[in-house]
């Protein structure tokens, strides 16, 4: 049987990433692995990267574009950033809960950006994903990711505090049975 993806889904800032991070933490707390990627605004307004298990954190998108850059609508991302992130998601698994923040136009549309993640998630070593999906790409996240889709949980102003703890429930049951 393939472990559980759970797909995160709202609008821009509305703070899915900010729940991925909550999640996260808690699951580490009760002593699970958590692994992946999840993007992160700095106080600046920059996208930064932050490897889950080991914390270090890149600096994804760029101020301009270069010859290393991806331009993808309003951001400019860093590509020696995307290529250490594939590396991070190449090496995350195995482990309890998987996040990647996010799959986007970039993986979508144009076959770049967080590839591995396709990948990783193929393998199924891993006890649950949380992978973060735009809504306008919602569709094709059911088509294209390789183990389907479990569950959506659509985060919004209103349910974004309350959501942590149905998330850590599906989680940790899910957690428990495939330990």
């Amino acid at each position: 049987m393939a472990p559980p993806t759970i797909i995160v889904t709202g609008a821009r800032t509305v703070g899915k990433s900010t729940l991925c991070h909550k999640v996260c933490a808690a699951v580490q707390a009760q002593g699970y692995t958590c692994t992946g990627i999840i993007t992160l605004r700095s106080p600046s307004g920059q996208l930064d990267v932050l490897d889950v298990r080991s914390g270090e954190k890149r600096q994804l998108t760029a101020s301009t574009s270069t010859t290393r850059s991806l331009v993808q609508g309003r951001f400019t991302f860093d590509a020696q950033t995307i290529a250490w992130g594939n590396q991070v998601l190449a090496a995350s698994t195995p482990g309890d809960l998987l996040v990647v923040d996010e799959l986007g136009p970039l993986e979508f549309i144009r076959g770049e950006g967080w590839m591995t993640a396709f990948d990783v998630l193929a393998r199924g070593e891993f006890a649950v994903a949380l992978i973060v999906v735009r809504p306008d790409l919602l569709a094709r996240a059911r088509d294209e990711l390789p183990l389907g889709v479990s569950a959506v949980v659509h985060v919004t102003h209103d349910t974004r505090d309350s959501l942590e703890t149905s998330l850590l429930d599906s989680i940790g049951q899910c957690m428990s049975v495939c330990r």
